[in-house]
């Protein structure tokens, strides 16, 4: 019996030394795992910053004194020159300058600004078919016309009104009958 025991204590100890082992070798790919992690992090964070910054480069906005990545060799003009990097100092930038604004009354454009009165006028007349009257079968005479329409023509270097004009008649007065 007490071979047994001591082949249990045996493997009891085997197992827990399995089990250390096991324990140790998960520890050491644990903190690996971590190391790497942080590393994969602080990359993550400097790819996040430098496309921030490449974004704000292409889409940002843009002036002359903003400094662009250039290629290698190629040189800026003026980069060394003071005189072209700091501002002049005049003196009316130096004054006091007061704007205001002036607030008009938008006129409404009519329909026709465009034919002004010194364009010249092409007339056409539309009288009516039939100016003979049905009751006495006399001839009517006009008595006035209106413009119906008005219209722009424009020939090339040459801008004419063209007016259509309609003609109203009567008939003349009939003598009274008795």
């Amino acid at each position: 019996m007490t071979n047994v025991s001591s082949t249990n204590e045996n493997q009891s100890e085997k197992l827990i030394r399995l089990l250390e082992d096991q324990l140790a070798h998960s520890n050491q790919q644990n903190k690996e795992l971590s190391k790497k992690l942080d590393q994969s992090l602080k990359q993550i964070e400097s790819l996040t910053q430098q496309l921030q910054h490449l974004t704000k480069l292409l889409y940002g906005s843009k002036t002359e004194k903003s400094k662009y990545n250039t290629p290698d060799g190629q040189v800026f003009l003026f980069e060394d020159d003071p005189s072209f990097t700091d501002p002049e100092h005049t003196e009316e930038q130096s004054q006091q300058t007061i704007s205001y604004t002036v607030v008009r009354k938008i006129q409404p454009k009519k329909r026709n600004d465009s034919l002004r009165e010194d364009i010249e006028i092409e007339a056409i007349h539309h009288h009516p078919a039939n100016t003979i009257c049905d009751g006495c079968h006399d001839r009517m005479i006009e008595m006035g016309s209106t413009i119906v329409r008005e219209e722009a023509k424009f020939i090339p270097a040459k801008m004419m009104k063209v007016q259509h004009i309609e003609h109203a008649y009567k008939r003349k007065a009939l003598p009274q009958r008795k």
